[in-house]
C-alpha cells in the first residue's frame, strides 16, 4: 500500500532551549554574535516567555529585519504594557514593508490586522487580513482572525465562504477545516458539520505495546514518568498555550530523554498504519496529508486543578496523545473529570450548538496512545485526584 503520508520523529537538538539561551546570550554580550544568533536569540527568549529581554534586544537595535520585527511584534502583543499594541503595530508595520516575498508580507500583514484589532481598528485589520489571503492563500492565521471575526459578528455565511474560495485554491489546513465545521454548525448545518470533523472515523484509541526490551508497558511507563519529572526543561506554565497551573516541557527532542525518543519511535509507527490505513478515504482532511511530515511532541503534567482550554492545533495535520501516568479514579471513572474531550468549542457556538454536533469523550488510562485530526477542537477537565496526570501531546505536520 502507497503511504497517505510519510512520518518521522523531531531530530534529536544538542541542547533543551535554557541551555541554548544561555550560549547565545554569552556570544551577544561579547559582541561576537551574527545578526542570525541575535534573531536565534530572540526567537528563544520569547519561547521561554522572556519578553522584556527579547525587546531590550531587538528594540534599540539598528536595522531589524523582516524576521526580527515579527519576533519584536511578539514580544510586546505578549508584554502588554500601556503602549505596546501600538509598538506592535509599528513592528509589523516594519516587517510589511521589509517582506522579501509573498509569503512574509502576509505574515507581517495578519499580525498588523492583530495589532489594529486590539486598537479597535476593525475595518483595517479586516483589509490587512484579506490582503494577507490575497498574498498566500494559504497562510494559517490569516485565515484564522478572518473567520473569527466573521462569525464573532454572527456572519457564518460569509466565514464559510472564506473557506470556500481558499478550497478552490487548492489550501486544506487544521484553522480552514475548524472554521468550515463552526461556520456549518451555526448555520444549523450539522451534518455537513460533523462531516467535516469526521471524527467517528478518525478518531484513533488504543493501548500501545511496550517498546521493545520492555516486559511489561506499567515498567515502561515508571522509569519515562520518572524522566520527564526530572526533565533539566521542565517549567510551569508557558504563555499563549492552553495548560492551565500545568508543568511543561516543550523539547523533548532535545538529547535529555532516552525513554521519551523510545516512545516518540512507537508512536510514529502506530501513527503512520494509521494514516495508511486512511489511504483512500474521500474526504478534504485526507487530501491536505502532506506527503513529507514530522512529529513534533511536547509533555504537559498536571496536578488535581490542572487542565487544558479549548484549543486546536493550527500546524498540525494529524495531532494527539499518549498517557503515562493517570490517576486510578480517572481511569475506573464514570464522569468526566481527567478525560479529554473533542469536538467544536462552545467560544463562538453556543453550548447547545456545540453539543448538537456532537462531542467525543476520551477516558486516559495508562499506555492509551489517541490520534486525531488537528483540526478538532478538545478540552481536559481537572481531574480532581491525588497524583500526577503526564501525558506526551504531539502534531504531525508537514517537514
Amino acid at each position: 500500500m502507497s503511504h497517505l503520508t510519510a512520518i518521522r520523529g523531531e531530530t534529536p537538538r544538542a541542547m533543551n532551549a535554557v541551555q541554548e539561551c544561555a550560549v547565545l546570550r554569552a556570544a551577544v554580550r561579547d559582541r561576537t554574535a551574527s545578526p542570525g544568533v541575535r534573531q536565534r536569540l530572540a526567537v528563544l527568549l520569547n519561547q521561554l516567555d522572556v519578553f522584556a529581554e527579547t525587546i531590550e534586544l531587538l528594540g534599540t537595535a539598528d536595522a531589524l529585519c523582516h524576521d526580527e520585527q515579527m519576533l519584536l511584534a511578539a514580544a510586546y502583543f505578549a508584554r502588554k504594557d500601556e503602549g505596546d499594541t501600538q509598538r506592535a503595530l509599528q513592528a509589523t508595520t516594519a516587517a510589511v514593508a521589509l517582506a522579501s516575498d509573498e509569503r512574509e508580507r502576509a505574515a507581517a500583514l495578519a499580525d498588523q490586522a492583530k495589532a489594529l484589532f486590539r486598537l479597535a481598528q476593525s475595518e483595517p485589520a479586516r483589509t490587512a487580513l484579506r490582503d494577507a489571503l490575497r498574498a498566500d492563500p494559504g497562510h494559517h492565521d490569516a485565515c484564522k482572525r478572518l473567520t473569527v471575526d466573521l462569525l464573532l459578528h454572527g456572519d457564518a455565511a460569509a466565514a464559510l465562504a472564506v473557506t470556500d474560495m481558499l478550497a478552490a485554491q487548492g489550501v486544506g489546513h487544521a484553522r480552514l477545516f475548524e472554521a468550515r465545521a463552526t461556520a456549518l454548525a451555526m448555520l444549523s448545518e450539522q451534518d455537513a458539520a460533523r462531516d467535516t470533523l469526521r471524527l467517528d472515523d478518525f478518531l484513533y484509541q488504543d493501548v500501545i505495546d511496550p517498546p521493545e526490551g520492555w516486559g511489561s508497558l506499567a515498567a515502561f511507563n515508571a522509569a519515562l514518568a520518572a524522566e520527564l519529572l526530572a526533565h533539566p526543561a521542565i517549567r510551569y506554565e508557558r504563555h499563549g498555550t492552553a495548560s492551565v497551573e500545568s508543568w511543561r516541557i516543550d523539547t523533548l527532542a532535545a538529547g535529555d530523554g532516552p525513554l521519551a525518543r523510545l516512545l516518540v519511535e512507537r508512536i510514529v509507527a502506530t501513527a503512520q498504519r494509521h494514516a495508511d490505513a486512511l489511504a483512500g478515504t474521500e474526504h478534504p482532511w485526507i487530501a491536505a496529508a502532506p506527503r513529507q511530515a514530522v512529529m513534533r511532541s511536547w509533555c504537559v503534567i498536571t496536578e488535581g486543578s490542572g487542565y487544558e482550554r479549548w484549543h486546536m492545533h493550527p500546524f498540525g495535520w494529524m495531532s494527539g496523545v499518549y498517557y503515562v501516568a493517570v490517576p486510578e479514579p480517572v481511569s475506573a471513572g464514570t464522569d468526566r473529570d481527567g478525560c479529554l474531550m473533542l469536538g467544536l468549542s462552545d467560544r463562538i457556538l453556543s453550548a447547545e450548538t456545540a453539543a448538537a454536533i456532537g462531542h467525543h469523550l476520551v477516558r486516559p488510562q495508562p499506555g492509551l496512545l489517541a490520534l486525531f485530526p488537528s483540526h478538532s477542537y478538545h478540552r481536559t477537565f481537572p481531574h480532581r485526584a491525588a497524583g500526577k496526570r503526564i501525558c506526551v501531546a504531539f502534531d504531525i505536520g508537514p517537514d
